[in-house]
């Protein structure tokens, strides 16, 4: 575990001092000024065309367990790839990844220390931006209105938790792996993000994430799943020889 954590300290200490991790935050903040815009509309609309006060709270509910589970979700994804996208690559071009390998830690150890430093700083963001986003949104939006704060159910809550962070992790090792054994991952990355983004922007105006919703947490507990499986698989193709061999092409 110590070594694991020294892997660990050492690309976070790098990731902090790039100019792409400011670069992510700033493009997260006009994202949630401009989503912020887009749901005041909705969000009065639904309390002033409400059929009742109870009806109103429930579908307010929906909405903001909505939000805290796909926001969440997107921003560590995006924080995920655009700060730690190339992080091996770019060891690869500097040939301080082949040093790494001549250490005594071995290439799982690798593999997950770097893993766990893109997820954490990913994982803390997403939930920090997510909850002080909907805290926001309660506070000029919705308590003016209706005199009290409405938060996400125990079904988001879990998916937003713990399920969701479980997704990025996967989705990192995921990433990392495709750069051990690939030269050029540019276009990869690229593809991937973008499905990842248009299938949840699609998805995202038919998701109705009330509090009892556990048929959507299972969902995301079965893409994790798939997400696991096609991990492990890329691992038996991981090897320091093709790492070295792909430094070099």
């Amino acid at each position: 575990m110590r070594q694991l954590m020294v892997i660990i300290k050492k690309d976070l200490k790098e990731t902090l001092h790039t100019k792409a991790f400011y670069g992510s935050i700033a493009l997260v903040l006009v994202i949630l000024v401009t989503l912020g815009m887009g749901l005041r509309g909705v969000i009065e609309a639904m309390i002033e065309g409400g059929p009742s006060l109870t009806q109103t709270t429930s579908a307010l509910q929906s909405l903001i367990g909505t939000m805290a589970f796909m926001l969440s979700l997107m921003l560590m994804i995006l924080f995920t790839m655009y700060i730690n996208a190339y992080t091996v690559t770019m060891e690869k071009m500097k040939h301080s990844l082949e040093s790494l390998l001549c250490t005594p830690l071995s290439l799982r150890q690798i593999w997950l220390g770097k893993s766990l430093a893109t997820t954490l700083p990913s994982v803390i963001l997403g939930l920090a931006f997510s909850f002080g986003s909907i805290a926001i949104v309660n506070q000029f939006f919705i308590a003016p209105k209706l005199g009290y704060s409405i938060f996400p159910g125990a079904a988001p809550l879990v998916a937003t938790l713990v399920v969701a962070p479980l997704i990025v992790f996967g989705i990192a090792s995921l990433m990392m792996a495709l750069q051990f054994i690939i030269s050029n991952i540019r276009w990869i990355n690229a593809a991937i993000i973008g499905v990842i983004f248009g299938v949840s922007f699609g998805l995202s105006p038919l998701l109705k994430f009330g509090p009892e919703s556990w048929n959507i947490v299972s969902i995301a507990l079965g893409l994790a799943a798939i997400l696991a499986v096609v991990t492990i698989f890329l691992s038996h193709l991981v090897t320091k020889e093709k790492i070295v061999l792909t430094s070099k092409g």
